[in-house]
């Protein structure tokens, strides 16, 4: 009785313990690296400007090699893992592809602050678009079913099915240690009492059901930009399947060890979920197609499997999470896809203010042609907010017909219509709508005006030089550090001693973008300034100095 007592209060410990490590240090960790770590505090992705800063900031701390080296080394560890029957190994590297998900934990803007520093680790996969991190997304079926199941009887689900997710993740890890401990107290080499009943890794399911009850509840955080939206799906989703293949080649290893008794025991027991047998004969197709037998019998076949249904969440990702499988039934058919488009424009008609009315305007934006005259028609109804929709996502369209209508919603009545098309416009490289920007110049609207300087600017326009010019003796910070931002994008030389004069301004902020902009233009002159840059006393000044004359120095 009281060595139950002692496994049952070990087993606790352990369970709260690792929730703890894997909950609460998150957040300290994210509090102390945010006091401790000085990074930029900008939005890392918002315009072009930010870009380079971002990639100024990543090259002076060679955070790409670091990253790069980090990820290699996790792909490395897997495969030794696997390789060398060392289970040990290929866990640490699954729950290593993990981290991300533990980045979202950071409440930042820019996405390598705080917690979000683990992010480095995904750079390579980052570097080629931030987009396939959403490739692990099918994930989300099991919560989108059960959440649609409880809107049946007109209820709010997300807090009861993350509640359900964590705690039976927890209940689950804590049983399948109480009943290892007790085997392993008893001198059974096997557990296969208790859960191990009804799981034959009731600690990997206990893991897998928690994690993934944290990763719904760190997805629906409210955060800035929150590691800027980087999708903590696809490193769940890899993170899981090793964790999958590692209970596999822990199978084979208890089967060498113990023979017939391990496999009677297989026989009796699911390998993680009780599952009906149908369901079961399902899993198992691919390793039955490929290898003659339902399981995996080698370390090679156990890769192979873990690697299939691995591809095959992935490709469901794309599938699922672009509109649904029917939509793209519907859109595979040229009249499917007008009546998919016209739906689209009346459901975002009837709520075009809210989240769910963008998600539709993104919806039918990627429709493609045949959303070219709802989108139109969005743009010239009545709602303002409906035509904001419109506004933002007609770039995506035909252009020889979104340049006419956005050129004309310049002259839109609300302000936030004239902004928005200036800016889809600005996304057009061919988009000739010079003589209207100009005419923005004038706007009443401040931030208009400066869009106006930044459209013009991109296209080399002269016309955006002189309000630039005014804008360097504004009173407020950001419209100096507007103005610096435009006249590097005109790069012409003729800027060089205004911007240079720019560094003595008592704003950071402000000299900030005064070297990027001198890092822009890239004449020779601009070098003395930049030295000058070098050792001035903000962190940020420095490095983004540093780095333009290196950059300099290279392209000389």
């Amino acid at each position: 009785m009281k060595a139950a007592a002692l496994t049952f209060l070990l087993s606790a410990v352990f369970t709260v313990g690792l929730t703890f490590a894997t909950v609460e240090l998150p957040r300290l960790a994210d509090r102390a690296l945010q006091d401790r770590v000085p990074v930029p505090g900008f939005d890392s992705h918002a315009d072009a400007t930010a870009r380079l800063k971002t990639e100024l900031f990543i090259s002076h701390y060679r955070l790409r090699t670091v990253g790069y080296a980090c990820f290699a080394a996790l792909v490395l560890l897997v495969a030794a893992g696997f390789a060398g029957r060392r289970a040990g190994l290929a866990a640490a590297g699954g729950l290593a592809f993990m981290l991300p998900v533990f980045a979202q934990f950071a409440g930042v803007m820019f996405f390598l602050a705080g917690l979000g520093l683990l992010n480095v680790v995904w750079l390579p996969v980052l570097d080629l678009s931030f987009d396939i991190s959403r490739l692990g997304l099918a994930i989300r079926a099991p919560f989108d079913g059960l959440r649609r199941l409880f809107g049946l009887f007109n209820a709010e689900g997300y807090w009861p099915i993350v509640i359900f997710f964590v705690a039976a993740g927890l209940l689950i890890f804590f049983l399948g240690t109480f009943a290892w401990l007790r085997a392993r107290s008893r001198g059974r080499p096997v557990a296969g009492g208790l859960i191990y009943r009804l799981s034959r890794h009731p600690q990997y399911l206990g893991w897998i059901l928690w994690s993934y009850g944290i990763y719904l509840l760190i997805e629906q955080g409210r955060y800035p930009r929150r590691s800027w939206m980087i999708s903590a799906s696809l490193p769940w989703l890899l993170g899981t399947m090793t964790i999958v293949g590692v209970a596999m080649l822990e199978e084979l290893a208890m089967k060498r060890r113990h023979g017939e008794s391990y496999e009677a025991y297989r026989r009796s027991a699911p390998f993680l979920l009780p599952l009906p047998s149908v369901v079961s004969k399902v899993f198992s197709i691919p390793s039955r197609v490929l290898f003659g037998h339902g399981r995996p019998g080698r370390r090679g076949e156990v890769a192979a499997v873990v690697a299939i249904y691995t591809a095959i969440v992935m490709a469901a990702s794309v599938l699922f999470y672009d509109g649904g499988l029917s939509e793209i039934a519907a859109l595979a058919r040229p009249a499917g896809r007008r009546a998919a488009a016209a739906e689209l424009a009346a459901a975002v008609r009837q709520e075009p203010g809210t989240r769910r009315g963008r998600a539709l305007a993104d919806r039918l934006a990627r429709i493609g042609d045949p959303a070219l005259e709802p989108m139109l028609g969005l743009l010239a109804c009545d709602d303002p907010e409906a035509r904001v929709l419109a506004a933002e996502r007609l770039h995506l369209l035909d252009p020889d017909h979104a340049v006419p209508a956005l050129c004309a919603a310049l002259g839109d009545q609300a302000s936030d219509v004239r902004y928005h098309a200036l800016r889809g416009l600005a996304r057009i490289p061919e988009a000739d709508c010079a003589g209207e920007a100009e005419r923005l110049l004038g706007d009443p609207e401040g931030h208009i005006r400066i869009e106006a300087m930044r459209f013009l600017a991109a296209r080399r326009s002269p016309a955006a030089a002189g309000p630039a010019v005014l804008l360097l003796e504004s009173e407020h910070r950001w419209e100096r550090s507007a103005g610096a931002d435009i006249l590097g994008a005109l790069g012409s030389p003729d800027a060089v001693p205004a911007l240079s004069a720019l560094l003595c301004d008592t704003e950071p902020e402000v000299r900030r973008s005064a070297v990027i902009a001198l890092l822009r233009i890239g004449s020779p002159d601009v070098r003395g300034p930049l030295r000058g840059a070098a050792r001035d006393p903000d962190r940020e000044v420095r490095i983004y100095a540093a780095e333009a004359l290196r950059r300099l120095r290279g392209g000389s």
